[in-house]
Formats: structure tokens, sequence, C-alpha cells
């Protein structure tokens, strides 16, 4: 029985790597679809200043009246990922493989790499955009970020 882990943030070319995944998939095998919520990016680029003032503001009220808190906005998008992520693998009829579904929360590549380790996976499919060398240079990739860090194997699907 093989470990196969697919990190997902919804797009088209994850997608892509799950479709990928359930083929090479064979009996009695399981695949988990991971969502990382990248929190450290909501904590520092919420919504800019004015937001920030809204915050502090309503941070003054009694609890449970404030209703865009920085733990009330992490739980809104955690609801929502919940729900898409089951979305997702119950859309998939016909799989040989059972899937499951798992959602934390920080740096997505950082996360991707720690639930591997801990979860004896055996191999990750996960989509890449295709950036060119200044987009990366700039912006990072987080499959990059696994390939280079992953201890198992990791494969790249594009979307077509």
């Amino acid at each position: 029985m093989r470990h196969i882990l697919v990190p997902t943030d919804f797009s088209d070319t994850a997608s892509a790597a799950l479709d990928h995944a359930l083929e090479l998939a064979g009996e009695g095998d399981r695949i988990t679809l991971l969502h990382a919520i990248f929190t450290e990016r909501l904590s520092e680029e919420l919504l800019g200043l004015d937001a920030l003032e809204y915050l502090t503001r309503s941070m003054d009220l009694p609890p449970g009246q404030a209703q865009y808190v920085p733990s009330n906005y992490v739980a809104k998008i955690r609801e929502e990922a919940e729900k898409k992520l089951s979305e997702v693998a119950g859309g998939r009829p016909g799989s040989k493989a059972r899937v499951e579904t798992a959602l934390v929360e920080g740096r997505p590549s950082r996360e991707i790499v720690e639930f591997a380790a801990k979860n004896a996976v055996d191999l990750i499919v996960m989509g890449t955009q295709g950036r060119g060398p200044v987009a990366k240079a700039f912006l990072g990739s987080v499959a990059e970020n696994v390939v280079r860090q992953a201890d198992c194997p990791v494969m790249l699907v594009r979307n077509k």
C-alpha cells in the first residue's frame, strides 16, 4: 500500500496533479489531498492599513461582537477550505485508491514537507505553474522548495 500526497491550492494545475495521482494509484493505495492555509501571509498582509485600523478598533469590542478579528478570519478561511477539500475529494468517483483530506496552517512548502515526513508519504504529486526564472526569483516556488526539501520522490505536473 502506497501513500501519495497531493498538495492543492484548488487551482486547475492542482486538479491536474490529483488526476495524475489517481491514475498512478492502485488498489488499496491512499491519497491525501492537502491544503495549507498560509497564515503567516494572512497576518502580515491581511487587508492593508484601513483594515488594520478597523481590526484595532474592533478588538476593543467584547468577544464575539467583532466580526473580522484575525482568528475569525482564519476560522472562516479554514471552514471554506474544508468545504472545498470535501468537494474535490468527493468529486472523483471510481478511484481505486482511498482519498482523504488534510488541512494545515503555515508556510505551504514547509507544511507539505513536514506532513510527508510525519505521515510516511511515499510520493508527492503536485502541480507547478511553470513560472519563469524572474518570477521565481521574486515569488519563490512552493514546488521547487518541496523538491529540494522532501525526503520522498516528488512528481511535478503541469496543467495542459
